[in-house]
């Protein structure tokens, strides 16, 4: 039996992904809000360590206070738009967008997912989450693993042992399922 295309194995890794999701889906239902608490507890403790705590706070203030004057001149436009038709205003249709993709806010998300990851790994059911998210991570590496030859395999694990890599639970399984002959 020959070994696996590029495209069934590629097949494999986004099958598997999507039961890996489930199941994190699954073990987050168990404590409904562990999620929403870890995202927000890290972006919070991502603002304290980036020293953006109080300039963020300051920023959000500004920000309302701008959504309102906003809100206000929509209103006035679109109050005066309803006269010049001669419509009432319930007809003016309102259209707002706000694009915040900054690198301050890219700054944020990154360190937030380093703090979400601690957070996480202080819970069990996070450890479960963070423990099925590796694997996730991994897993096209490990669908490679679980349908090379031999020599692949070991040579994957003489670089895990020199570089001190751990292996996640599927790859030690995929490592030791025999090779097959080509």
């Amino acid at each position: 039996m020959a070994g696996l295309t590029v495209t069934e194995k590629e097949h494999w890794k986004e099958r598997i992904s999507r039961r890996i999701d489930k199941k994190i889906e699954a073990i987050a239902a168990e404590q409904p809000n562990l999620m929403d608490r870890v995202q927000r507890e890290s972006r919070e403790k991502a603002l304290q360590s980036l020293g953006l705590a109080e300039l963020q706070a300051e920023h959000d203030r500004l920000e309302a206070e701008k959504e309102q004057t906003e809100k206000r001149q929509q209103a006035i436009q679109r109050e005066m738009l309803a006269k010049v038709r001669g419509v009432p205003v319930e007809d003016v249709d309102d259209h707002y967008r706000y694009n915040a993709d900054t690198e301050v806010t890219n700054a944020i998300q990154r360190r937030q997912k380093v703090h979400e990851d601690e957070l996480f790994a202080q819970d069990p059911i996070g450890q479960k989450i963070l423990e099925l998210r590796g694997e996730k991570d991994n897993l096209l590496d490990t669908v490679w693993l679980a349908s090379s030859p031999k020599q692949i395999k070991e040579l994957w694990t003489k670089v895990a042992e020199l570089l001190g890599d751990e292996q996640t639970r599927l790859q030690k399984d995929a490592l030791a399922i025999e090779a097959v002959e080509e």
